[in-house]
């Protein structure tokens, strides 16, 4: 389905003078009320470790700010832990009387390659939001199934299941004396959101030798699965610049890719000309905004673009 977003604006970018120093990365609507989209992201503090935060916007227009949390939502975890490195957000799932909070878990290495990813999961009662981890170890991390690592989880409660779409790595590729991981897009399913089965085969693949492709985003629209991702090269600087790719399922488990079709490109010059990358997306009205970050992986900041047709 071709689709045309109309670029609208950034809407935040760190200032640098608290807390978090630089980056908005993988924005995260969520609507509090009728007039506030929560927009969570994961910023970085002045030792390069991603942190979650968010920024209140007017849901009526999204680049008017509200407020800005300037303090993290949730530590890192305890030393020798999966993420006593780092945590960025996934994605979030309204479940009974909470919010799930899927999230990669950042530990850094000092031999070899740089760093180890998993997912884990906090939780947030809906009445107040606060984040709790729901475990000090991950719930999905490297195993039989996933040697390398795996991370970028994007849940949906889909007929009284979970299912998630994540990143699982093939390899490191080393380049200029510097290691690259490698990573694709994978399935699991559960009944309770903690214990995972994972499907054996990948559901996005490469197009091309040294492709990346992360974090996932999926839409559910009727009996038809919309799927959005961050999908790069790895051979030199420039290759590493994301852009956004688009797929579509019938049954979230066999995609079509059709990148061709995303209706949105890096802008000429300006804070996304280098990357669009980590969209997401909330359907509003009779619109659908997609959020994103822009170069150097939202360093640039975070804006957002709107579709008047998605939805018809």
């Amino acid at each position: 389905m071709k689709v045309h977003w109309e670029k609208k604006s950034l809407i935040y970018v760190p200032d640098g003078k608290g807390f978090f120093k630089t980056h908005a990365t993988r924005p995260i609507p969520y609507q509090l009320n009728d007039e506030i989209l929560r927009i969570y992201f994961s910023s970085r503090d002045s030792d390069d470790r991603m942190l979650p935060t968010y920024i209140d916007v007017d849901i009526t227009d999204p680049s008017r700010v509200l407020h800005v949390k300037r303090e993290p939502l949730l530590g890192l975890g305890r030393l020798g832990t999966f993420d006593d490195s780092g945590i960025s957000l996934g994605s979030m799932v309204d479940y009974e009387d909470e919010v799930l909070i899927y999230y990669n878990g950042w530990k850094r290495r000092r031999i070899n390659v740089t760093f180890e990813l998993s997912i884990g999961l906090c939780r947030a009662k809906r009445a107040h939001m606060i984040f709790e981890r729901a475990f000090e170890g991950p719930i999905l991390g490297q195993d039989k199934n996933h040697p390398i690592l795996v991370g970028g989880p994007f849940v949906l409660y889909d007929r009284k299941n979970f299912k998630m779409w994540y990143c699982s790595g093939t390899e490191w590729r080393v380049s200029s004396g510097n290691p690259e991981p490698l990573y694709r897009v994978c399935y699991a399913e559960s009944d309770d959101g903690i214990n995972w089965v994972p499907f054996k085969d990948p559901v996005i693949d490469y197009k091309f030798d040294g492709e990346v492709i992360s974090a996932p985003w999926v839409l559910k629209i009727g009996t038809r699965y919309h799927m959005w991702y961050s999908t790069r090269g790895s051979a030199n600087k420039e290759a590493k610049n994301y852009t956004v790719g688009y797929a579509e399922s019938d049954d979230g488990i066999n995609w079509d890719r059709l990148d061709d079709e995303v209706g949105i490109e890096r802008s000429s010059s300006g804070w996304d000309s280098e990357m669009i990358c980590y969209a997401s997306f909330f359907p509003y009205d009779d619109v659908m905004y997609m959020f994103y970050s822009g170069n150097q992986v939202g360093k640039g900041g975070m804006g957002y673009a709107v579709s008047e047709n998605f939805l018809k």
